[in-house]
């Protein structure tokens, strides 16, 4: 089984349309988990009523917050409940337009050791991956997927840098750390809309400048 994991706050027709797509274009041996990370639109529960209902090929299951845990801790939450070999962390502003899980399969089958996949694998400086002219490659967080073996070596998400910025980068650095490989899926059927649900302002640039601080006094040793 495939575990695909997706959290929201609010917006739910972002997390609809993303349902609509996997049912139309994902296989049978997936199980959907939906994380409400404390959301106040009132549609929000009436809407996975409707999926959970629905004749839908996939096990539609749900988790609601009782606090708002942000991008990493309902990842871990929804991991934790997950049933699949192999877990999917999916953002619910990436549109689907066909089977990556099958590009994910394959991946998975065809390296000898461990990998983390990513939506895609930056290899350069981003603005907040450069440390004292070292660049730190990481796997962008709107996809994340490995199998549950890896990911419970990896150890999750670091809960330090909630609600959201550089579980990505962090995860991405104990991977190579832990000499597992970084793997880019670069899928067609792929794409990234960004900040539809956290945005980009000056409260978000406050929170990345904040877990980048974070992040160089975790990894001193490795960045100096």
């Amino acid at each position: 089984m495939i575990s695909v994991i997706i959290p929201f706050f609010n917006n739910w027709q972002l997390t609809h349309a993303r349902l609509m797509e996997i049912h139309k274009f994902l296989p049978d041996d997936v199980e959907v988990i939906l994380i409400n990370d404390t959301s106040t639109d009132t549609d929000c529960d009436g809407g996975v009523g409707f999926w959970q209902g629905a004749e839908t090929r996939h096990k539609i299951r749900y988790i609601k917050n009782k606090e708002n845990l942000g991008f990493g801790g309902s990842m871990n939450r929804g991991s934790k409940a997950a049933k699949g070999e192999v877990l999917v962390f999916l953002s619910n502003d990436v549109i689907i337009s066909g089977n990556f899980i099958e590009q994910i399969k394959k991946e998975i089958k065809e390296h000898e050791k461990d990998i983390l996949i990513g939506g895609r694998v930056l290899y350069w400086d981003t603005g907040w991956n450069k440390f004292n002219n070292t660049i730190f490659p990481y796997c962008e967080g709107w996809l994340l997927a490995c199998t549950r073996e890896v990911w419970d070596n990896l150890g999750g998400f670091d809960s330090q840098y909630a609600p959201f910025d550089y579980e990505d980068v962090d995860l991405s650095t104990t991977a190579i750390q832990k000499d597992c490989e970084l793997v880019g899926l670069n899928s067609p059927y792929l794409k990234h809309l960004g900040g539809q649900t956290a945005g980009y302002n000056e409260k978000r640039l406050a929170i990345t400048n904040r877990n980048k601080e974070k992040f160089y006094a975790k990894w001193r040793s490795v960045i100096e």
